[in-house]
C-alpha cells in the first residue's frame, strides 16, 4: 500500500476560538440566468468578471456553465478572506452593477456558499 499524505487546513480549529481564521475562503455562487440571453449574459460577465479578479483579496475566479442546463452558470473564487469577498459585492452592489445585473438577466434567487479550506494536495 503507497503511503498517502494529506496536508491538512493550516489549524484544524481556525477560527473557533473567536479569532479570525487566516486561511483562504472559497466563494460558490450559483446563479439561473433567462433563457435565451445565456449567450449576452456571458459577454456582460467576461468583461465584469475582469474587475473582479482584480479586486483586492481575489486570487482566483473560475466561472463555468453547465453543460445539461446552459442557463445554470456557477462562479468559484478564491478569497483571502470572508471579509474581503463581502467588501467586494459591498462595492458591486453600492456601484449598481449587482442589481442591474440581476434585473436583465437572472430569475431566480442567486445561491451564495462560503467554504474554507480544509485540504489541499
Amino acid at each position: 500500500m503507497s503511503s498517502f499524505q494529506l496536508n491538512r487546513h493550516p489549524s484544524e480549529d481556525c477560527g473557533t476560538d473567536g479569532s479570525d481564521c487566516k486561511s483562504k475562503v472559497f466563494v460558490n455562487l450559483q446563479l439561473k440566468i433567462k433563457k435565451g440571453l445565456e449567450s449576452e449574459c456571458i459577454e456582460e460577465l467576461n468583461i465584469l468578471l475582469k474587475d473582479t479578479r482584480a479586486y483586492e483579496g481575489c486570487n482566483a475566479l473560475y466561472f463555468v456553465q453547465n453543460l445539461d442546463d446552459p442557463t445554470n452558470l456557477e462562479f468559484c473564487s478564491k478569497w483571502d478572506s470572508k471579509e474581503h469577498y463581502e467588501k467586494y459585492l459591498q462595492w458591486r452592489v453600492e456601484s449598481g452593477v449587482l442589481e442591474d445585473f440581476s434585473n436583465k438577466y437572472v430569475v431566480e434567487e442567486p445561491v451564495w456558499r462560503y467554504f474554507d479550506l480544509v485540504s489541499e494536495f
